[in-house]
């Protein structure tokens, strides 16, 4: 099966439940990986088939999540499909670079097989982004809704998404993430674009968040210059974490 590339612009993420994987204080790596399912199997196989893997201490990211499409935007010229989008979080770039670089070891002195063979195959092009904690993310879930969005900085900074990112998780109840391009995507100015990362406790909390939401819709405030697009629904698995 062909293996497809990776955009920033395709990849509207939100990340993931609950974790210390995110450092509340500090700034997190994460590595994302577009997937397909392969014929006959349902994104449950998927699911199913990474957390019966052994993540050992070694080689394991803080945090694996999956997220699945509910209801995903893109741009209109893109042809890009992708199933599910496979989320390694580590608490630093340095846990990073030793865990994966434990795994490629690991990999190159086994038989070459990849932990979802046969179920799914995924690309070999990564995005790295830093992730930084804007409000406190809910417990732990094994399945929670996300809601993202891609927002252009406009010449406003990180800082600033991530105060304006604060805001809005506090208003509807949920945890955010800022995401921030590291390396790999599609090519464009440095600190130009992120990504927001809204996370439920539950779908039953998004749904009647949103309610509140659409019936109380806040004013925009015209000295932010951030703009973001329409966004995108997720249905998130958590697949792995350090602490379980």
């Amino acid at each position: 099966m062909k293996k497809s590339g990776i955009t920033i612009t395709t990849l509207l993420v939100l990340l993931l439940g609950a974790t210390s994987a995110f450092a509340q204080t500090g700034v997190s790596s994460v590595r994302s990986l577009a997937c397909t399912i392969n014929p006959g199997y349902t994104m449950a196989d998927v699911v199913e088939t990474a957390r019966s893997f052994a993540w050992s201490e070694e080689v394991s990211p803080g945090l694996v999540g999956f997220r699945s499409k509910a209801a995903v935007t893109r741009p209109a010229n893109s042809s890009f499909e992708f199933d599910f989008i496979a989320d390694f979080v580590y608490p630093s770039y340095a846990d990073m670079v030793e865990k994966y670089g434990a795994f490629l070891r690991m990999q190159a002195e086994s038989d070459g097989r990849r932990t979802l063979d046969g179920v799914a195959t995924c690309s070999d092009n990564v995005l790295m982004r830093s992730a930084r904690v804007a409000a406190p993310l809910p417990s732990p879930a094994l399945l929670t809704a996300m809601v993202t969005t891609s927002c252009e900085l406009n010449g406003a900074t990180v800082a600033d998404a991530v105060a304006m990112a604060t805001g809005f998780g506090e208003t509807v109840g949920a945890g955010s993430v800022v995401l921030s391009p590291a390396f790999g995507g599609q090519q464009r100015p440095i600190a130009s674009r992120v990504q927001m990362l809204i996370i439920f406790p539950s779908f039953p909390d998004f749904g009647a968040a949103w309610d509140r939401l659409e019936q109380n819709l806040p004013a925009r405030d015209p000295q932010n210059p951030i703009s973001c697009s329409v966004p995108s629904l997720w249905a998130s698995y958590r697949i792995h974490s350090r602490d379980n």
